[in-house]
């Protein structure tokens, strides 16, 4: 396997969270500690002097050396022998650059043969996410979902640790639990090995481990071993190893280009050591690996796995690859790195591979940079002809449009949006579940989270879901458990954002500029989040963490609203947010305090339409989640200057349609009578069922429940006539 490939394979590896790093004697050489060898040698020089010390040099003897030495010395408890191994292997000596840039990969587990605690003194804050096993009651002890295995005990503990070759022969009889545990990794993990070398009997015996359960257990494919090492092996030992899945990277293959741009540090000083910290640096750093990697190709490894989506987060896009500072305004995806930006724009106009598809589904559709000229995305669809169909009925409101098109519609659709018009959601979910190829675990997690939603799981439920570390292993998966899990960083960002837009507008003096911008990541923020539960199917609408999440955004349209030079014009994606996701009483108490002049709708015709769409809705299937909507939707239309015609109107189409629902849920009386008080004070004097909103208003328990508003007694009088 060459160089190249094994980076990727690691990096697959780890982004499942099946990596496991096995750290050798040549990674603590580089902190001045003797190497397996030169351990062996040292332990030789302390043998009687009539102990032949050049025949036994060779792997087959090693491990007899260190029992020689055991078993010459007469000690009480062998403590010669300790103390011997004790002074060979304990080390004062820091942790070298290479032990932290292990910590930074995050391999599910670390696996040492090492004895000293060069990996537990690492300053890398990563360190503690590992609990530390060095022996069995260790893991009896300790719980972790990521552990640091010293494998071969700990110099802290002398006779813990594992030299000599009685240690080896009955490594499985007096380390149970260990060797079991490290077995089990055999199923399903990468095992990448530092440090070693091909004779080393460490290596020698895990893979022993590793060819003899593959052959037990008939097992024709599982994740790739790597070795990496600075010697060229034959081609005799190519094929004998890989016959035992191992492959094996000579890292004198390196390029140049990364030796010298890799940011080794200068106590790096052994050859092995500098190429080895280069070579797990491509690891970590997309940039120094591109410059001997296709961009496009990388995109592509990169940002296939979040196709799985039918809306990408804009973070998790960003997340996948580094693409150096960014911000997201509007639908411009800014960046701050000009060569960047520069190499990008090949990939775009090029038009193969994913990179496309993947942008323009997290609803970026043109980059930027300073001293740039802006760049366009090509287009690329990003619906279906019926997703863009259903997805049209929800934002005209026509319920029964809607209807009539999830009945052909995907599984995942009927239930996202099936419960906007009361299905059961059992039999949309019992046909999801047997759309989706049972390994696709995106594709599982989003019909788990369908159906958590679908049928009214508590949060605390989807958020033990997505805690789960094999869930935090899956690509494109941080939005979702920021989304359900809190939503606090992304909350502070935009009222962060609310403010500045606040401080900009109020007295009429602040930068055209800084004002579009501020209220642009406001706006990507807001329809990101929006785009996202709606192409993924999410049933999250009207829950009060969506109303949370999009109030700053909110608050941001009504503020920028209040300046008609710099606002916005507000689009069906706007108008829905607003009238979907704001509270009645919350949109009224903000309007007051922005004090728009007008609404700035793209289409002024929009808001009635809908309105009358909604009206008909509410006729047709009398759910009372829709009066909130319809409340806002007067609230928003009455900002604008109307004519009297307009509000007549308004009123034939949605007062008997309040009347309806209220008939049928009395208890949602007090919170949309003042929205029924307004279509009737404009009917001047023709209201719609006049008779039956008379009757309703009378009677005992309304009466108790309105009688504090004050118009409560005009709307008895209009009524009477």
């Amino acid at each position: 396997m060459d160089w190249i490939h094994s980076v990727r394979a690691i990096q697959r590896a780890q982004g499942k969270n099946q990596l496991v790093i096995f750290v050798g004697s040549g990674v603590s050489a580089n902190s001045g500690l003797p190497t397996w060898k030169q351990m062996i040698r040292q332990i030789a020089a302390r043998l009687p002097a009539d102990f032949n010390s050049d025949a036994p040099f060779n792997p087959e003897v090693y491990l007899r050396i260190p029992e020689y030495l055991y078993e010459q010395d007469d000690s009480p408890g062998h403590a010669a022998y300790y103390r011997a191994i004790t002074e060979i292997l304990k080390s004062e000596a820091p942790a070298n650059p290479i032990d932290e840039l292990i910590f930074e990969i995050r391999p599910h587990h670390i696996v040492t043969t090492n004895v000293d605690d060069l990996l537990e003194r690492s300053d890398s804050l990563n360190t503690r996410l590992y609990a530390v096993v060095s022996q069995d009651a260790d893991l009896l002890s300790v719980s972790s979902d990521r552990y640091l295995i010293k494998m071969h005990g700990d110099i802290k503990d002398p006779k813990t640790v594992v030299v000599k070759e009685s240690d080896y022969l009955d490594y499985e009889q007096n380390h149970p639990l260990v060797a079991t545990f490290i077995r089990s990794l055999l199923i399903n993990h990468t095992f990448l090995f530092i440090g070693y070398s091909l004779n080393d009997y460490n290596l020698n015996l895990i893979l022993n481990w590793i060819n003899f359960f593959r052959k037990q257990h008939r097992v024709a494919r599982r994740p790739q071993n790597i070795l990496v090492q600075t010697k060229t092996p034959s081609p005799y030992e190519v094929r004998r190893l890989a016959s035992r899945n191992l492959s094996v990277v000579d890292l004198n293959t390196l390029p140049e280009v990364i030796l010298r741009r890799a940011p080794i540090p200068p106590s790096l000083t052994a050859p092995f050591g500098r190429r080895l910290y280069a070579y797990l640096r491509c690891v970590t750093d997309d940039r120094l690996f591109q410059h001997v990697l296709s961009l496009a190709d990388t995109l592509d490894e990169r940002l296939t796995p979040l196709l799985a989506y039918g809306r990408i987060a804009a973070d998790d896009l960003l997340g996948a690859f580094d693409f150096g500072p960014t911000e997201l305004v509007d639908t411009t995806l800014i960046l701050k790195d000009p060569e960047m930006f520069r190499r990008l724009i090949p990939v775009f106009k090029d038009r193969r591979g994913v990179a496309p598809a993947a942008f323009a589904r997290a609803g970026i559709d043109a980059l930027a940079c300073a001293g740039e000229p802006p760049f366009a995305l090509p287009d690329c669809p990003t619906r279906t002809p019926k997703a863009a169909a259903l997805l049209w009925d929800y934002l005209d409101n026509r319920a029964l449009d809607l209807q009539d098109d999830l009945e052909t519609a995907s599984p995942a659709a009927q239930i996202g949006y099936g419960h906007l018009l009361g299905h059961d959601p059992a039999p949309a979910v019992a046909k999801d579940a047997e759309t989706f190829d049972p390994e696709d675990t995106i594709a599982w997690l989003l019909h788990t989270l369908r159906t958590h939603l679908a049928q009214g799981e508590s949060r605390a439920a989807l958020s033990r879901l997505l805690s789960a570390e094999w869930v935090a292993a899956q690509p494109g998966t941080a939005f979702l458990r920021q989304l359900f899990q809190s939503t606090a960083t992304d909350q502070f960002k935009m009222m962060t954002d609310r403010d500045r837009l606040e401080d900009q507008l109020r007295d009429g003096r602040g930068d055209p500029r800084v004002i579009r911008r501020i209220a642009g990541r406001l706006s990507a923020r807001a329809r990101g989040y929006w785009f996202y539960i709606r192409d993924n199917h999410l049933p999250f609408e009207g829950s009060a963490d969506a109303q949370a999440y999009l109030k700053y955004a909110i608050q941001g349209m009504l503020c920028l609203a209040g300046a008609p030079k710099l606002a916005r014009p507000w689009d069906a994606v706007d108008l829905d947010i607003v009238t979907k996701f704001a509270k009645p009483r919350e949109l009224k108490r903000w309007l007051v305090r922005y004090r728009p002049a007008v609404i700035p709708f793209a289409d002024p015709k929009r808001p009635v339409v809908i309105f009358e769409h909604l009206c008909a809705s509410l006729q047709a299937f009398r759910d009372p989640r829709w009066l909130d909507p319809l409340a806002n939707l007067v609230t928003l239309i009455a900002v604008n200057p109307t004519d009297e015609g307009l509000w007549r109107q308004l009123a034939a189409a949605g007062l008997p349609a309040v009347l309806a629902v209220l008939i049928r849920h009395s208890e949602r009386a007090a919170g949309i009578f003042p929205t029924a008080a307004r279509l009737i004070t404009a009917c001047a004097g023709d209201v719609p069922d006049r008779g039956r909103w008379l009757a309703l208003l009378s009677q005992t328990a309304f009466e108790k429940r309105l009688g504090r508003f004050p118009e409560y007694q005009s709307v008895i009088a209009a009524l009477r006539g």
